[in-house]
């Protein structure tokens, strides 16, 4: 046994001295102040507040972040964001909701940097906070904010009811001949932010992206944003209701990417930006008109169907696009340059409304949308399949293909192959809500027999044809017969290619 030593008694040993390791020294902690800030903005803004527990140097280093998105999950806790029941719904719109509009304006009040690269607001707040709301975008502007977020979206936390209360901008933030003093009054004395200083008069001339999801905005309000905002790069316009004729005909040289999602009054679109790269389009069909936008390389068009699919109104007496036209024809001059396309397959009509092929020369990813039930139990799937019949020919260096089905078909009929020449570039397949039915196991094993150097095929029972909402897995999913069929899929499965199941079930 180990004889037990014991520390020598300095007491006893004059000249014994005992060594005491000296404290680790926090060398980060003693860097000057710009340089800490640096660091935290490598963090998310949350993560950042969270440092201020460290030491009395950290307390205060977060409100030089540049970035602020406040989020609904930073206020709520996580079991009332997933409770959809009624008495949740009041706790969004009455406590939890004063406590996030006191959590901004904390933060607005304890921020001491004086440049802000991002600034967002994530919560569904609606008309009613507007006296809050117009202070926080005031605040941006007078930041100089590069890029600004309102997001009011009920999604994912409650569900949409297209009412006439949702947040408006005023017009006068984006017009500079009209003053914006009572705000910065109002700023001054509810935050307590002193706009003296702070150069209010280029109204938005840093900013370089712009998101507005469930804000209101006016045909003006359009106009006046490209108008004015002459830097801006990036425009996202989600479920704008009174959007009926937008327009701008000034040619604006940065804008790149132009979004414009579920505004169900819109009517027409027309802009001019010769160096736009990307078109996001989900509506009704409407008369969309991109003027000269020869670097337009990223499409996507999804259009509803059914008594939602032309515009609530006819206010401008325009005639009914044909879902020929939504895109083939809208966009005709475009198409050769195409890298990246996303369609639903109810504008696919069949390749005789072509009169050459092909068509996409330079088209690398595309992504095809069916809802199934607007062309009868499985006619969504079927149209599908014939739409990827005509790209992979018309698209020679097609990549990747990805199929989004929405609802699961109730019949299974036989699939009637189409002959589709040998691919060799084609290399990644995705299929979401993949329900494991017949149809949908022959639809990829045919291609399966004409992609000769597949590399992965991804499938996923959730469906990601709308990624502007949160995915979900369709409740008539069958977990054995999706199990079963993704095991004869794994049998044909060409050579060097890999099936990956991204469920948590598998």
């Amino acid at each position: 046994m180990a004889e037990n030593r014991k520390r020598p008694n300095p007491l006893r040993f004059p000249n014994f001295k005992v060594c005491k390791r000296k404290a680790t020294e926090d060398k980060i902690t003693t860097l000057p102040d710009d340089i800490l800030s640096t660091i935290l903005s490598q963090l998310t803004f949350k993560e950042a507040v969270a440092t201020s527990i460290l030491s009395r140097r950290w307390r205060y280093l977060w409100t030089f972040h540049p970035n602020l998105p406040i989020r609904c999950e930073d206020v709520v806790l996580k079991e009332d964001r997933d409770d959809i029941s009624f008495r949740r719904k009041s706790k969004i719109h009455g406590v939890h909701k004063d406590k996030f509009i006191q959590t901004v304006n904390q933060v607005l009040r304890g921020r001491k940097g004086r440049e802000l690269q991002e600034f967002g607001i994530h919560y569904p707040l609606l008309e009613s906070s507007a006296c809050h709301i117009d202070l926080w975008v005031a605040f941006a502007i007078a930041i100089n904010v590069s890029k600004l977020e309102l997001n009011f979206s009920p999604y994912p936390y409650l569900v949409p009811t297209y009412s006439n209360e949702n947040y408006s901008i005023p017009l006068e933030f984006f017009d500079k001949a009209k003053g914006m003093e009572p705000y910065l009054v109002q700023l001054e004395h509810a935050l307590s932010i002193p706009t003296s200083s702070l150069n209010v008069q280029n109204r938005f001339k840093s900013l370089r992206e712009l998101i507005l999801k469930c804000v209101d905005l006016t045909d003006e309000h359009f106009e006046a944003i490209l108008s004015n905002c002459t830097s801006l790069e990036g425009l996202h316009l989600h479920e704008s209701s009174r959007l009926v004729n937008v327009k701008h005909s000034v040619p604006h040289m940065k804008l790149k990417c132009l979004e414009i999602f579920h505004c169900r009054k819109l009517e027409k679109v027309e802009v001019f930006a010769p160096n736009l790269v990307s078109f996001k389009y989900r509506g009704s069909k409407i008369h969309i008109f991109v003027k000269d936008a020869k670097q337009l390389f990223n499409l996507c068009m999804c259009s509803y169907t059914g008594e939602l699919e032309y515009p609530w109104d006819n206010s401008l007496g325009l005639p009914y696009i044909q879902s020929r036209d939504f895109i083939f024809g809208q966009f005709a001059a475009h198409l050769s340059r195409l890298e990246y396309l996303m369609m639903d397959v109810c504008s696919f009509e069949g390749k005789q409304q072509f009169n050459k092929l092909p068509l996409f020369s330079n088209l690398k990813h595309l992504s095809l949308t069916s809802l199934n039930s607007s062309h009868g139990p499985c006619g969504g799937m079927l149209r599908c399949y014939h739409t990827v019949a005509f790209f992979v020919e018309a698209s020679p260096f097609l990549y990747r293909l990805e199929l989004h089905f929405h609802i699961a078909p109730s019949k299974n009929p036989k699939l009637r192959r189409i002959a589709i020449s040998p691919h060799r570039y084609l290399k990644e397949v995705l299929v979401s809500g993949f329900f494991g039915n017949e149809l949908a196991k022959d639809i990829i094993l045919s291609i399966f027999n004409f992609v000769i150097e597949l590399e992965n095929i991804e499938l996923t029972t959730v469906s990601l044809y709308n990624l502007s909402i949160r995915a979900f897995r369709n409740c008539g999913v069958d977990i054995e017969v999706v199990r079963r069929c993704m095991g004869q899929l794994h049998q044909r499965l060409p050579a060097n290619a890999q099936l990956h199941f991204l469920d948590d079930h598998f």
